[in-house]
């Protein structure tokens, strides 16, 4: 027992002998490793011996190193190195680039050996110091420039210095859309800043959009089962925000050779009737895609409007030359005659057909006179001569019925304000007033010495309680009817631009719900009557200018033209179908880019100097002398001198032909 017990106390105190001699193995192990981690942290602390500074002396003068590399610094890769250590050689490199250069004297073989030797240090070496190693080092140092792999490293000062011009360079062809305009900052000039500008556009483009008012899973089983809706199922489709935001461009009708001012329906909608500077009316089967007549109107100057009357075969225009002329189609779609119904001492722009009697037509020209036209009568009837406070006459450049009171008429020309007017009062008023029921301006726009306003069409809506005018150079404004003199407007729309031509304006839908206009940016624009809001915006015109649009009565279609020689048909094909429906964000950029590049537009026109050969005088001089030719021409044909003279007119028509093309023949399309 002795001797066990003398053998356990034994190997007892071997086991406390192994486990001291344990423990002063970890802690030498333990010092061995803070000893390792120092002379890591020693060895990545010089590790930016490896550094080569490429930065000219600033003592140099002959130096030929770029400014682009003034701090820039190369250095062999370095996979292992952290972050930690990253900084610590920023500082290092930064204490060792305030030190003094070496001497250039030095020889390639001793910096050779103290790059290659590890943990050895130097200080970064200049480019005259590389000048010379590279002069004096032999062939066995010479290495091929694409074997060396090195990178650059630059500083975010550096950045911020030098990589300034680059940078813009390279915002300015990636930037998005909507920022790029090409306005400058006139705040000297008192011209609105970039700054508002964009701030107008945002305010413009994300204007909320009215919720849909009718669901079609519901409205469908109402049809299927056979119930009664008012509005109807297709009137309900057609206000439908989904079907406007759909519009596309479906096909082109081509067939005439100018500028096609005027679209009208007939009113099953099966039809269109287009007039254009060439002086031709053209009978469309638009769903065919197909011509059914053309024929010359006989008027001598630009086609202003083509209408349908009721029945089909009378079709009805005025023009340039101040004619109100009738075609009338016999049964099998060719042309019987054409006759002259009146006379404007102007320009007669615009006609409008009464609802309640399907003979008579009101025509207004820029003499100011609105004439009565009856085609059963062979004299029309001066109902209005339109003066204003001045008693001066206002050249009237549209004309209006209200589709619900066939009585009351809108007239808008060249002052600020849209007139209504009831046509069985007219004539009691000596001053050319009598029969006047009300007249609409925004506030801004009464009495503005800064900016004379007019009028380019004025609209009533489908129930006549609402009427719409679309202001030179400025925003559409819409008024209630029955709103007493001098009230205030009730909605603004805005984004678009109406400077270059007489541009239409008009309401969409079965109960009017958007408001549709065209604009010199060559774009389609519709808002939502009651938010203002942007709904859609398309493409409408290849040269710039869109002056007609035209709604289908019953179908959610749209026709447009203006400079362009074609009829344009919009249907709801927009595929929405897709990864991410992209459509939509492109829509959005689209606008914001639109509208945006309009309002500069607008208050860069706004605060030049004005042009004193501006397009109207441009026009007026080119009529002249046109009226002029022809004054010559019909002369000649008199004495029997028009063989002498062929070849010489044909010269001259093709001359101006030439020249219209970007001269007057680009203003002919009912230039303001």
């Amino acid at each position: 027992m002795k001797g066990g017990k003398a053998k356990n106390d034994q190997q007892l105190q071997d086991w406390i002998d192994e486990a001291s001699s344990s423990k002063d193995t970890n802690q030498n192990s333990i010092n061995l490793d803070v000893d390792s981690n120092d002379n890591l942290a020693q060895k990545d602390a010089i590790e930016y011996a490896d550094v080569i500074d490429l930065r000219p002396q600033d003592s140099s003068s002959d130096s030929d190193v770029g400014a682009e590399f003034n701090s820039a610094l190369f250095k062999k890769r370095k996979h292992s190195q952290t972050r930690r250590y990253r900084k610590k050689n920023e500082e290092a490199a930064e204490e060792t680039a305030s030190t003094s250069m070496p001497d250039s004297g030095s020889s390639g073989e001793k910096e050779t050996a103290d790059v290659e030797e590890a943990g050895a240090s130097a200080p970064p070496l200049s480019a005259v110091d590389l000048e010379s190693i590279a002069s004096s080092s032999g062939e066995e140092f010479e290495t091929p420039r694409s074997r060396v792999k090195a990178r650059r490293i630059v500083r975010a000062a550096d950045l911020a210095s030098s990589g300034t011009n680059s940078n813009d360079e390279e915002e300015e062809n990636n930037a998005d859309d909507y920022n790029d305009n090409n306005s400058s900052s006139t705040e000297e000039d008192g011209a609105t800043n970039d700054l508002d500008i964009t701030e107008q556009t945002k305010a413009v483009v994300f204007k909320g959009i009215s919720k849909p008012k009718h669901n079609f899973i519901h409205d469908l089983s109402n049809l299927q089962l056979g119930l009664k809706m008012t509005p109807s199922f297709s009137q309900r489709r057609c206000a439908s925000v989904d079907m406007v935001k759909r519009l596309k461009l479906a096909y082109k009708l081509s067939g005439h050779e100018g500028c096609v001012n005027s679209l009208h329906f007939n009113q099953s909608g099966s039809k269109i009737a287009s007039g254009s500077d060439d002086l031709n009316i053209i009978v469309w089967e638009w769903e065919k895609n197909r011509k059914m007549l053309q024929f010359n109107s006989g008027h001598k100057a630009n086609v202003f409007q083509s209408k349908f009357m009721p029945g089909d075969l009378l079709i009805t225009s005025c023009s340039r030359d101040g004619q109100v002329r009738l075609a009338e189609l016999s049964v099998t779609g060719a042309l019987r005659s054409t006759k002259k119904l009146g006379q404007h001492k102007g320009p007669a722009h615009k006609m409008s057909l009464l609802p309640d009697c399907p003979y008579v037509v009101l025509s207004a020209g820029e003499d100011g006179q609105v004439l009565s036209v009856d085609i059963r009568e062979q004299k029309p009837d001066k109902i209005l001569l339109l003066k204003n406070e001045k008693d001066k006459k206002v050249p009237i450049y549209s004309i209006h019925s209200s589709p619900s009171n066939g009585n009351w008429f809108c007239t808008s020309g060249r002052d600020q304000y849209v007139r209504i007017f009831d046509r069985r009062f007219l004539g009691r008023d000596g001053r050319g007033h009598g029969g006047q029921v009300v007249r609409f301006c925004p506030e801004n726009l009464k009495d503005n010495d800064e900016f004379k306003a007019y009028i380019t069409c004025a609209v009533f809506s489908e129930d006549g309680r609402e009427v719409i005018g679309s202001y030179n150079d400025e925003d559409i404004y819409l008024f209630n009817t029955y709103d007493p003199e001098g009230s205030s407007h009730i909605h603004k729309y805005q984004g678009h631009r109406n400077s270059a031509t007489v541009k239409g304006v008009n309401f969409y839908g079965p109960n009017s719900e958007y408001i549709i206009s065209g604009s010199d940016c060559g774009n389609i624009f519709i808002w939502d009557k009651k938010t203002e809001g942007l709904v859609k915006l398309m493409p409408g015109d290849d040269n710039g200018v869109v002056n007609v649009l035209e709604p289908h009565p019953t179908m959610p279609v749209l026709a447009t033209s203006g400079l362009d020689d074609e009829v344009k048909l919009w249907m709801p094909l927009q595929v929405t179908a897709g990864p991410g429906h992209c459509w939509q964000r492109e829509q959005k950029e689209y606008m914001l880019k639109t509208v945006q590049r309009n309002l500069n537009d607008r208050e860069t026109q706004r605060n030049s100097e004005p042009d004193p050969l501006d397009g109207q005088m441009l026009w007026v001089l080119w009529r002249h002398i046109r009226r002029a030719e022809r004054r010559r021409r019909e002369a000649a044909a008199a004495r029997g001198e028009e063989e002498a003279l062929s070849d010489a007119d044909s010269s001259d028509e093709e001359e101006e032909e030439s020249d219209g093309e970007d001269g007057p023949r680009g203003r002919m399309c009912a230039q303001s």
